[in-house]
């Protein structure tokens, strides 16, 4: 009998946009699926913090059931339902869309996002209920992450201590949101140095260690036209900065496996790692409105059923040839090397 294949599930971030790997992890988490791999692992970031935070804790507490529940409640509390909500949630991502305005420093307001999200995880991810040992709060392993505002420091929170700041940290865009203090730290969202961390998946005990890492990717890695209006440059600066770390993560991993090849010895210490990547996309048919950065601040239910209906269908795509990476339209695997007229003359 085969033995079962151990998988870590990797949640990039982005907003709302992260509704997509809550619809990823439901499905996965289905019976019609959870019992096809062995969950060792979750990692996010920013919104993809979120999603792989409410499913270890349901995991912990009550099972892939529970953490179903947990996902679906908070991503249907999110969203803008009532009146002065979805009078809010439309001005809010109107004037995101104005071709010019002015960012305000968020020092100069009440954190309302940051005190609504505090809310949504005292319903749904309560840390006082979870397990107190450290080893019960490992299986499955949770890592989030994080920046270091002053230091630049790629900051790593594993589960078996993380609370709600440590969480909230992660998702602290600026400048939607304050630097959030943890762990003695002033941070800002993950997707500045680690979205999400995988590179720490290879450090597990060999025992422990994952068969295959699924990445949840939510920013687009390619896009035909140039962007030229200033909205289409902030859409495309944000993505480019939300693959980079992603990128650095995923290359890593890459580097690993071909010492591996390249030396047996360091079997006893690591194992190849396949890498599966699923991204995020939405046909014109799915949702008629533009996927841009606005809209990862989008509230609008019609958005985040889409995103998880979405979710729920591509989720599959990890248990075969669609999901293999590096593929078009995933982060790459290396570096493009420009060619040089003087190296185009060595050649001749």
């Amino acid at each position: 009998m085969a033995a079962i294949l151990k998988v870590a599930i990797a949640c990039q971030g982005g907003g709302s946009h992260a509704a997509f790997a809550a619809g990823v992890l439901e499905q996965l988490l289905s019976d019609d699926f959870v019992r096809r791999f062995e969950l060792v692992a979750l990692s996010g970031t920013s919104g993809g913090a979120m999603c792989s935070a409410l499913a270890w804790a349901g995991l912990l507490l009550g099972g892939p059931k529970d953490a179903i529940t947990r996902l679906a409640g908070f991503w249907n509390d999110l969203e803008a339902r009532d009146g002065p909500d979805i009078v809010a949630n439309a001005v809010g991502t109107w004037y995101a869309r104005l071709p010019i305005n002015a960012e305000i420093s968020p020092y100069l307001y009440p954190p309302v996002a940051e005190e609504r999200l505090r809310e949504l995880l005292d319903k749904y991810l309560p840390f006082a209920s979870l397990p107190k040992e450290a080893e019960r709060r490992a299986k499955p392993t949770l890592l989030i992450g994080a920046t270091d505002v002053r230091s630049g420091d790629r900051v790593i929170f594993p589960g078996e201590k993380l609370d709600q700041d440590q969480l909230v940290a992660s998702a602290a865009v600026p400048p939607l949101y304050r630097a959030v203090a943890a762990d003695g730290r002033l941070c800002w969202d993950g997707l500045f140095s680690s979205n999400p961390p995988v590179r720490e998946f290879t450090d597990f005990t060999l025992d422990r260690r994952p068969d295959e890492i699924w990445v949840v990717q939510i920013n687009p890695q390619r896009r035909r036209e140039l962007p030229e209006s200033m909205n289409e440059i902030i859409d495309r600066r944000n993505e480019l900065s939300g693959n980079l770390a992603l990128g650095q993560e995923l290359y890593f991993l890459t580097r690993v496996n071909q010492m591996l090849a390249a030396d047996e010895s360091l079997s006893s210490r690591y194992k190849p790692i396949k890498i599966r990547v699923v991204q995020m996309h939405l046909d014109a048919k799915d949702y008629p409105g533009p996927l841009d950065y606005a809209s990862k601040l989008d509230r609008n239910p019609a958005l985040i059923h889409a995103l998880i209906r979405k979710g729920r269908e591509r989720a599959e795509w990890f248990f075969d040839a669609r999901s293999d990476w590096p593929r078009e339209g995933t982060p790459p695997h290396k570096s493009v090397y420009a060619t040089t007229p003087a190296a185009v003359s060595a050649k001749k």
